[in-house]
């Protein structure tokens, strides 16, 4: 889409034709970085061999594939038939089913844990679909999700979002869409647990890890397995994105030694009272 496109489409449009185009790529490139997140996510909500376990924007299905290998009843739901499809065909064992997760079709109470894996940033009321964790678990049962830190902390980001900034433009023509980086503050994450009706808050810092072998890999990384982010950078002017291109790749191959990109992540857990 170039920034004379007219939008329209909504954002959720727009996040569901990028994930159904880009779901059977995604394991080799933003997976190898999403994948560093499963442990800590199931032992957060205490995922164990009889749990009844929700993943919510599951994606390819890696936390709930991995939920059903601890022994786990696991579910997982995507609004992309493509990723529930890749979803099936990696974990067979597990259930994956095409759903909106500001609309979950599932009874209230019915889980006993829940998660949602870098996937609030992708919804367009995420405080709804956080609601909607809140009811489909039992009382005392447990809910966790994922998102990046904020840029400052976050290399990537820093790197991509500066050079969209040094050459182009942040206000591309895109449709409204949440803040991409507000659940990032620790304090707002809080604050939506808690007015979800969540209790017992614990909110803390993950870093994943990735190297880059080179700038076009990173490039790569973007457009083949990131949705909001590659929205930012096909908007910009033609002339413009390949300024900002050579400014991403040249910081990369400017190195001697291989970038380790830390990837900074927000895990926030939370528990539904008794």
């Amino acid at each position: 889409m170039s920034a004379e496109t007219e939008i329209t489409n909504t954002f959720k449009d727009l996040e569901l034709k990028g994930w159904n185009q880009k779901a059977r790529d995604y394991g080799d490139y933003m997976g190898q970085i999403t994948r560093q997140a499963i442990e800590p996510l199931l032992d957060a909500v205490g995922v164990e061999a009889g749990s009844v376990f929700l993943d919510i924007a599951t994606g390819p299905g890696y936390t709930a594939g991995t939920a059903q290998a601890r022994g786990a009843i696991a579910t997982g739901v995507d609004f992309s038939a493509k990723m529930v499809d890749e979803a099936s065909r990696n974990y067979p064992n597990a259930l994956f089913y095409e759903g909106d997760a500001e609309h979950l079709v599932f009874p209230s109470g019915f889980f006993d844990a829940a998660t949602c894996p870098f996937g609030l940033l992708h919804m367009a009321d995420p405080d709804r679909a956080i609601s909607e964790a809140w009811r489909i678990l039992k009382p005392g049962g447990k809910f966790a999700f994922t998102v990046w830190a904020p840029p400052e902390k976050h290399a990537f980001f820093e790197l991509v979002l500066g050079a969209i900034s040094r050459h182009g433009t942040m206000d591309a023509p895109l449709p409204d869409a949440p803040p991409f980086f507000r659940f990032s503050e620790p304090r707002e994450s809080k604050k939506a647990l808690e007015t979800a009706g969540f209790i017992d808050i614990d909110i803390s810092e993950l870093t994943l890890h990735w190297q880059p072998a080179s700038g076009q890999e990173l490039l790569d990384i973007i457009y083949k397995s990131t949705v909001r982010t590659a929205m930012l950078l096909e908007a910009q002017d033609e002339t413009v994105r390949e300024k900002i291109h050579n400014d991403i790749v040249a910081a990369v191959d400017a190195s001697k030694n291989p970038v380790d990109l830390p990837w900074p992540a927000v895990i926030a857990v939370a528990r539904k009272p008794l």
